[in-house]
């Protein structure tokens, strides 16, 4: 968090206090700083100094111009650009000591600064208006505080029916000979005077048109009316032609030339589809494959009760602290700091549920800073590398091990570090939860997927 301070921010004045936060309501308050003038002083002639190295006047030699001449003409600038830095630095250092639960940036009260005299100079005094939580103190955690960590049940049918969607996922790709009616298509599409590669899934379009392609060979060319075999639908006939079509202007009947017939039939359960999904050799027959098909579902499952408990865990803390968030100064930052879009979402559909985040991260502040809970850079890096191992895993790729630590290094440093700091924040918060769950009793209730989904409605 940075503080800019414009220059309507500053006015001079005489006064021995340095800084001082006063308390305007429980959500918002005035910190005042006093700047005096030993405090920026040598770093102000020092960036003189320097200019008078480099600049370059008319009439002066180089590293010649008088360092008052510079003063008179750059002096303001490169005295508020140190103020700044100074300023920025000392309200940031003052919040962070001081653990004001701040939201947003502090906001500059206006101030006039035409009495500053760059030959002058004395003291300075700033104004910030901040919003905060109100104050709050969090209760031990005990094993007399009870929630319940659903575990799904995992039967045959469920297993049966991932299976069948994995089939069709890894389906095996034959090429045939003529077109049937479940075939795709790869063809040549002739209309107004120009050629489009396209492609068509007989499946999902029309079946009365689609007859007229039903039993044509490769090389093979025919008339169809294509907006009818696309059901008339503009997007249907655009992802056809592979570029943004007006149905009303295209023409009744196009020229397709047949390039390639291919047809998708669910995946045979064989070692080379164990191979697809778990890698070469991992799994060697169907009894190890169902036993690791219900493994990655309850998995799955696992995660997703996880996270349902930890909501609740989150609910029952916020609700029994009572943290006041000062809203129109969120409702202000909010429209400042997004566009029209998001603002909207924000402060109409999603207000309480933002203001709720604000509270919650500054309750897992809480919990991480008073049990001294550490998030170490090898925990992020892990954390990176195993994303990283499994999205290249879902993709098809294998053996990238000699290249991962590059993959790693890349995505953290991504959009400035953005990846990084929203790895350490998850990773903060599974730390958080799990210190809870030491602390109270969690109790393992089974119920089926049905059951669970039910619940998860109601948190």
């Amino acid at each position: 968090m940075g503080v800019r301070v414009p220059p309507s921010a500053l006015i001079k004045i005489k006064i021995k206090l340095k800084i001082k936060k006063t308390k305007i309501t429980t959500t918002e308050s005035n910190i005042n700083l006093i700047l005096e003038k030993d405090d920026y002083i040598n770093q102000f002639e020092k960036q003189l100094k320097d200019l008078k190295r480099k600049a370059n006047l008319k009439g002066f030699r180089p590293g010649m111009v008088p360092i008052q001449l510079l003063k008179n003409l750059y002096g303001k600038g490169v005295l508020l650009e140190e103020i700044n830095k100074i300023v920025s630095e000392k309200i940031n250092n003052y919040i962070k000591e001081s653990k004001i639960k701040i939201i947003g940036e502090p906001k500059p009260e206006k101030n006039e600064i035409e009495k500053l005299d760059i030959n002058n100079l004395k003291n300075f005094i700033f104004d910030f208006k901040v919003g905060h939580l109100s104050d709050f103190k969090l209760d031990s955690f005990k094993k007399s505080q009870k929630f319940t960590l659903n575990t799904i049940k995992v039967d045959k049918k469920t297993i049966q029916e991932t299976i069948e969607n994995l089939k069709t996922q890894y389906a095996d790709v034959n090429n045939l000979k003529e077109v049937t009616s479940k075939s795709s298509v790869y063809c040549e599409i002739s209309f107004n005077d120009k050629t489009k590669k396209g492609l068509l899934d007989l499946e999902k379009l029309d079946k009365v048109e689609s007859k007229k392609i039903i039993g044509k060979k490769s090389d093979e060319s025919i008339l169809i009316n294509l907006k009818k075999l696309s059901k008339n639908n503009n997007d249907s006939l655009s992802q056809i032609i592979g570029e943004s079509i007006e149905l009303n202007k295209f023409p009744e009947k196009v020229s397709i030339k047949i390039d390639n017939i291919i047809e998708r039939a669910p995946a045979k359960i064989n070692q080379s589809f164990f191979d697809k999904i778990f890698g070469v050799g991992k799994i060697k027959n169907k009894k190890e494959f169902e036993n690791e098909i219900r493994k990655s579902i309850e998995f799955n499952y696992l995660k997703e009760t996880e996270f349902f408990l930890n909501k609740e865990i989150e609910k029952k803390i916020l609700s029994k602290n009572k943290i006041e968030v000062p809203k129109k100064y969120v409702k202000e930052w909010v429209s400042n700091n997004n566009d029209e879009e998001t603002s909207k979402k924000l402060l109409n559909e999603d207000f309480d549920s933002y203001c709720n985040q604000i509270r919650w991260s500054y309750i897992v502040d809480e919990i991480i800073d008073s049990n001294k809970i550490k998030v170490e850079n090898s925990e992020i890096e892990e954390m990176a590398k195993n994303q990283i191992q499994h999205q290249l895993m879902s993709s098809g790729m294998q053996n990238m091990n000699k290249d991962i630590d590059k993959f790693v290094d890349n995505y953290l440093r991504h959009n400035k570090g953005e990846n990084y700091l929203k790895i350490f924040n998850q990773l903060k918060s599974n730390k958080v939860f799990n210190h809870i769950k030491e602390k109270v009793t969690i109790t393992k209730k089974s119920i089926t997927f049905d059951k669970f989904k039910d619940i998860a409605k109601k948190i």
